[in-house]
């Protein structure tokens, strides 16, 4: 039927304009934008490097500030890459390295109008962005390097196997191109302690660790939990079982999210069964 005249009538419904495609990534371009925003919030004596395609490592006090660093950056990013992380990051990350805790402290005032929340370095992954104050000693430089490799290779994965295989390699020897260990470090008290506690003891085991979400591995016993996954990460490197756990728990997480499934097909325990053998060796070193 003919619509009446002076009428006009609806225009038929039409599809949906499809939403604007997401700008495609250009690693070169975000290098470089990087590397100019390294100068301006550097300062003009700052050398960069380009390390493994995507770190930028910079330093505000010039490339002997560097020399080490890089070394070391080269070294073990080739040890993480041999068998361990299989996705590599895709996108640029910068490195800030700055030589001691005062003009650490003084970055990040002016970044972000605040003391650092670590005094030893962090990855924040909003920015992409590594912040180190290496005064204390490299082996900051090697746990917050372990964050992007974890974001790229193992999304979603907890809190606490994050940071446990970050804080193994805060004391970590390189015996050989390719391999990188980490031994007994200064979180070996606090778990002591714990294990010795009658109030904490529970609280510093492998199935406390396992039900942990990543709101509880922040929480009030944080220190504890960095303890006790680091050991629990130590423990399994020594056996040569880490890092078929972290693979197997990865290639398997969306029916075995606590890991625990994976802990038992490697090391054919329970994390239950295994905790007391675990807390020996973590006496015992």
């Amino acid at each position: 039927m003919a619509a009446p005249r002076g009428v006009v009538p609806p225009a038929a419904p039409s599809a949906a304009a499809p939403p604007p495609a997401a700008p495609s990534y250009d690693l070169a371009d975000d290098l470089e934008a990087k590397r100019a925003i390294a100068r301006e919030e550097l300062g003009p004596k700052t050398e960069s490097e380009l390390v493994e395609g995507v770190f930028l490592v910079a330093a505000p006090t010039g490339k002997k500030a560097l020399a080490g660093a890089i070394d070391v950056t080269r070294r073990a990013l080739a040890a993480y890459f041999n068998g361990r992380f299989q996705k590599r990051p895709e996108r640029a990350i910068s490195v800030y390295l700055f030589p001691d805790a005062a003009r650490y402290d003084a970055f990040c005032k002016k970044r972000w109008g605040a003391k650092c929340d670590s005094p030893y370095g962090f990855y924040l992954a909003s920015e992409r962005k590594i912040v180190m104050n290496v005064g204390p000693g490299i082996g900051t430089l090697t746990h917050e390097l372990v964050h992007p490799l974890v974001e790229a290779d193992f999304p979603g994965a907890p809190d606490w196997i994050n940071e446990g295989i970050a804080s193994l390699f805060e004391q970590f020897h390189l015996p050989k191109p390719g391999e990188i260990r980490g031994s007994k470090n200064w979180r070996h008290p606090r778990l002591m302690a714990a294990l010795g506690s009658p109030r904490e003891r529970e609280h510093a085991s492998l199935p406390a660790l396992f039900a942990m979400s990543d709101e509880e591995f922040r929480g009030k016993r944080e220190d504890l939990n960095y303890a006790t996954a680091r050991y629990l990460c130590q423990w399994l490197d020594e056996r040569g079982l880490l890092w078929r756990f972290y693979q197997r728990w990865r290639d398997g997480f969306a029916s075995d999210p606590t890991g625990e499934k994976a802990f038992v097909e490697v090391t054919g325990e329970t994390p239950a069964a295994a905790n007391a053998k675990w807390a020996r060796w973590v006496r015992g070193l």
